[in-house]
């Protein structure tokens, strides 16, 4: 990623805790920005069903069309853990680089998590998006904010899980952009 050209205003981390609904969040301003005639793409993250709950998985929902795809395995009724699909992954990352070429004024990509503090997940994808001058929302664990911090270089805006803050943040965006 090119680092002197990441601004605060173009790639932004909402920074949550444990137990904090960041998913429902981030699909809420999504939701708002639709309304408020912004063309937002990219994947939010599915608030999954509780790890108890038989067949829970984790998925992921295209902000523009709705389509809901699951990003994990299927380990059968006795599995007490969601394992990450990988071939799942590579096709939402694919669908993001799409996301990324198109003309948009705001990128939604789910989470920086610890695939993407490990060097995986969407990674390329933050960094695609970032090279070609997307302005990109994602959400990032407090426990991840200094992987986050080495990744973005230090740039970039770290922002409450409030919507409020985000308002206040798009705001800023758009008047940049005017």
């Amino acid at each position: 990623m090119h680092q002197a050209l990441i601004s605060p205003l173009r790639l932004a981390a909402i920074v949550y805790d444990d137990g904090v609904a960041v998913d429902a969040v981030m699909a809420d301003f999504a939701r708002e920005l639709q309304a408020a005639g912004t063309r937002v793409v990219g994947l939010v993250q599915e608030r999954p069903a509780p790890r108890s709950t038989p067949g829970a998985t984790m998925s992921l929902r295209d902000v523009d069309t709705g389509d809901v795809m699951s990003i994990c395995q299927d380990l059968g009724s006795g599995a007490m853990s969601c394992k990450l699909d990988a071939d799942a992954l590579a096709d939402a990352s694919v669908r993001l680089r799409h996301m990324a070429d198109r003309p948009s004024d705001l990128l939604f990509i789910s989470k920086f998590s610890k695939e993407e503090a490990a060097g995986r997940g969407f990674r390329a994808e933050f960094a695609h998006a970032v090279d070609n001058g997307r302005t990109v929302l994602t959400a990032v664990k407090r426990g991840l904010v200094d992987d986050w911090i080495a990744f973005t270089g230090g740039n970039g805006a770290l922002l409450q899980c409030e919507p409020a803050v985000l308002r206040d943040w798009w705001r800023r965006v758009q008047a940049r952009a005017a």
